[in-house]
């Protein structure tokens, strides 16, 4: 699991010059990006980072908003902001807001950066490996573990679908795992103990109940991993077909947080029974495809950091085996049009135009493919790179914007 650093700016550039940054000092350390306020503690309760660089215009909120919420939360209130500010309003912030350690002109260079970033991180907090962390884990029940460095997330679902395994993948993005669990290689749903990153969006279920009865669900969810709808469904009569249904569509919009969270430590663990929430639930019928391509489709595009967003001039081209696959996959229409627009030698730009998407949505749809190894896709630096330099096999050159998902 690498730690993190949360950039919240509405452009790309600062957070490409962290990451710039980050792989010279310090690469044990990943970006992530919130371009927008609403977002911004989202992604902060999804990693917990150790240095947050805040633009002090943002499209959506001012930031002594985000500055006051900042240091107002417990959670957040210790972690140091650099404030990016190109007027004297980001010195007024700093004598205001004892979380806000420096203030940085705009915009952001990598001379101005760097320091700021090493004097944090240098004299950051530590964290132990997080599967030490977990009551009543047992390490001989540990089937298969790694990275996704270099072991992709997708892999790693597909070994335990292969080999058809009961128990649970524990995804380490803090440290506290967001969890898996499958039924003979068949997905259950996924929980985390980490409420405020669950329980982020409320379901029509939690509008009509009674709050005192939610706080009792969040309090079980922190302490077994419940999911809070499952708790409520025993105590409150809600229809099954609906919990099962809201539960795994939770557990899908949980899981999309994995596909942007950088580098992640996983381990699957196999179990003789499951906890007493989930011994009764039915497992999906979906296949492994159309499970990730469903929690792929909760990805936001502004969560995507610099080095996983396609160039919007490249070429997206069928792998091998994608013609295929998309072939069995449930399309949304949008997909569905993108996908037989598909041909190897026309360009994005000109895909989007022609489906009448936007550029970001066609972007997005190129970043669930990659995900799923549907399609490679041949940035526009490669595509003019002279004959003799490219590879006419495809293998090695395309540009893999996913990273290690």
């Amino acid at each position: 699991m690498a730690q993190k650093v949360l950039v919240i700016d509405d452009g790309v550039s600062t957070a490409h010059l962290v990451e710039q940054i980050l792989d010279e000092d310090f690469p044990t350390f990943d970006v992530l990006l919130a371009q927008r306020a609403s977002d911004a503690f989202e992604r902060f309760h999804l990693a917990q980072p150790a240095l947050i660089i805040l633009n002090d215009t943002l499209p959506d909120s001012e930031a002594e908003a985000v500055c006051y919420r900042l240091l107002n939360e417990p959670a957040t209130a210790k972690v140091p902001v650099a404030l990016m500010s190109g007027s004297e309003r980001g010195r007024e912030l700093e004598e205001k807001y004892e979380n806000v350690v420096t203030v940085l002109p705009k915009p952001a260079t990598t001379e101005a950066l760097r320091p700021v970033i090493r004097e944090a991180l240098n004299g950051g907090k530590r964290f132990p490996h997080p599967s030490n962390t977990i009551l009543f884990r047992d390490p001989g029940r540990i089937i298969f573990s790694g990275h996704t460095a270099f072991f992709s997330l997708r892999n790693a679902l597909a070994m335990a679908i292969g080999d058809k395994i009961t128990g649970v993948l524990r995804v380490f993005i803090n440290q506290v795992p967001i969890e898996l669990f499958f039924s003979k290689g068949r997905f259950l749903f996924a929980t985390t103990r980490n409420v405020q990153l669950y329980c982020r969006d409320s379901s029509v279920i939690l509008s009509s109940t009674n709050l005192g009865l939610i706080t009792e669900a969040q309090i079980n969810q922190h302490v077994t991993g419940c999911p809070i709808v499952l708790y409520l469904a025993t105590r409150s009569g809600f229809p099954h077909d609906d919990v099962v249904q809201i539960t795994r569509e939770h557990g899908q919009r949980l899981f999309a947080n994995l596909w942007t969270g950088g580098r992640l430590h996983f381990e699957f663990a196999d179990l003789d029974s499951f906890p007493e929430y989930a011994r009764n639930f039915p497992p999906t019928e979906d296949d492994p495809e159309n499970w990730v391509l469903a929690s792929l489709r909760h990805v936001k595009f502004d969560w995507l950091p610099a080095s996983q967003r396609p160039d919007p001039n490249g070429n997206p081209a069928y792998t091998r085996k994608g013609y295929d696959l998309v072939q069995k996959l449930r399309l949304n229409d949008v997909e569905a049009r993108f996908a037989t627009s598909v041909n190897g030698s026309e360009s994005l730009q000109s895909i989007a135009k022609k489906i009448n998407v936007p550029l970001n949505d066609a972007l997005l749809i190129v970043f669930r493919f990659q995900a799923l190894e549907i399609i490679d896709y041949w940035s526009s630096s490669v595509l003019s790179l002279p004959p003799t330099q490219t590879n006419p096999s495809g293998e090695g050159e395309g540009e893999k914007v996913v990273g290690g998902q």
